[in-house]
């Protein structure tokens, strides 16, 4: 088993508290970042060895796609994420 560094829940503009809050990339486009129980009671945020966070694309008018599989997914930097909102 690797040993992996403790990285901080947070991103600039605040922590990454909340499984429900949106985020704007650079490019405009919106998502949230995925959290995972990794075998204990409390959710983190999901990061690859490089600190990157797994997020899920929004579709227009931040809905969520239905299905598992339709989610677009990429691992982004924390810092290029931006706060804007909180899903319904």
């Amino acid at each position: 088993m690797v040993e992996r560094e403790e990285l901080p829940s947070a991103v600039r503009h605040g922590p990454l508290g909340s499984v429900g809050t949106i985020y704007e990339l650079p490019d405009g486009r919106r998502c949230i970042v995925t959290f995972a129980n990794r075998g204990t009671d409390a959710l983190t945020p999901v990061r690859n060895d490089r600190g990157e966070l797994w997020i899920g694309h929004l579709l227009p008018g931040d809905v969520e796609p239905a299905h598992f599989d339709d989610w677009e997914r990429a691992w982004v930097p924390a810092e290029l994420l931006r706060p804007v909102g909180e899903l319904t």
